[in-house]
């Protein structure tokens, strides 16, 4: 036989029982917290008082705190609640468990022999307690934006010459095709291409190849301003992106590159490494990869005249 059974075939000797506990007390209360019916342990609890029924027990029991006005406890709902009650009149506090049933809420309260001291402590043992969990969750969350910031970096960029990589630079260009005005020619872009590079994997070999790229990118990083961006577009390709700034003004740019990067002297055996390089304005209305298609026929334009030069894109056949 379960608990439930023996409560309903013994309704008496539950009731014996409710009305003789000592440290455990029932009572039922309305809609609005007041008190309908008791046992003799919460009487017990206030000998000055004659009558209960009708009585909020708000008035009679209060929320443990150091504080001077505190909220009592929503003592409804579906599911049970547990609170820690106190008497307003003595240092006595109980455990509460409420319930919802047919006639309102029945709550029973179960006496801790706790000091009021001891209570306080409890309470603030778990305030810090709290305060070291947030302080752990903020910690976690400053380490997630940090991992977060690293795969965002590690997405957007090239491994070998840590400049921003392609998917990086179309959206940089999106943006910056939403942000000009119709009609205004705000910047321009010049597209790269090393001369012969598979030439130098061949005979010197990938290592130096690599070698060659990420001189190249400390070249663009070298001439690009702040608010330029270099990247790496694919393979021996790169590109730039220079906000307010005339097709002339793009042509110096990439020409400065082109000469430094043909005085200087990477590979052995007094090989020369060059590169081409296309340059277009932006002309609205304009996609990006129209525009990449303008600076790329400048390009191809560069690679069939000598290579080793710089084409700025026209229009005209």
């Amino acid at each position: 036989m379960n608990l439930s059974h023996l409560i309903q075939g013994e309704p008496r000797a539950l009731k014996i029982l409710l009305d003789t506990l000592q440290n455990t007390f029932l009572v039922c209360l309305d809609a609005q917290g007041r008190l309908l019916a008791w046992n003799r342990a919460f009487a017990g609890l206030f000998p000055f008082i004659v009558d209960f029924k009708g009585r909020p027990l708000k008035d009679l029991m209060g929320v443990p705190s150091e504080e001077k006005e505190t909220v009592f406890p929503e003592l409804q709902g579906t599911e049970p609640q547990t609170h820690v009650l106190c008497l307003k009149h003595a240092r006595h506090h109980f455990r509460c468990v409420t319930l919802a049933a047919a006639c309102g809420t029945l709550m029973i309260g179960e006496r801790l022999h706790y000091s009021e001291d001891q209570v306080f402590n409890t309470l603030s043992q778990l305030t810090n307690e709290m305060a070291s969990v947030h302080m752990k969750l903020v910690q976690k969350h400053r380490e997630l934006q940090v991992a977060y910031g690293k795969i965002e970096h590690i997405s957007r960029t090239d491994p070998l010459t840590d400049l921003p990589n392609r998917r990086s630079f179309m959206d940089r260009l999106e943006d910056m095709l939403l942000a000009t005005a119709p009609g205004e020619e705000g910047f321009s872009l010049v597209l790269f291409d090393l001369d012969h590079f598979k030439q130098i994997n061949d005979l010197f070999g990938h290592d130096a190849g690599d070698q060659v790229l990420c001189r190249f990118a400390e070249l663009l990083k070298k001439y690009s301003r702040k608010s330029d961006l270099p990247a790496r577009f694919g393979g021996e390709e790169f590109i730039a992106l220079l906000p307010d700034t005339t097709i002339k003004e793009a042509w110096v740019f990439a020409e400065r590159i082109r000469r430094e990067l043909a005085a200087s002297r990477l590979l052995k055996d007094k090989h020369r490494v060059t590169v081409s390089a296309g340059v277009c304005g932006y002309a609205n209305p304009l996609s990006r990869e129209e525009l990449i298609k303008q600076a790329d026929m400048a390009l191809y334009d560069a690679k069939n005249t000598g290579r080793n030069r710089i084409s700025i894109y026209s229009s005209r056949p």
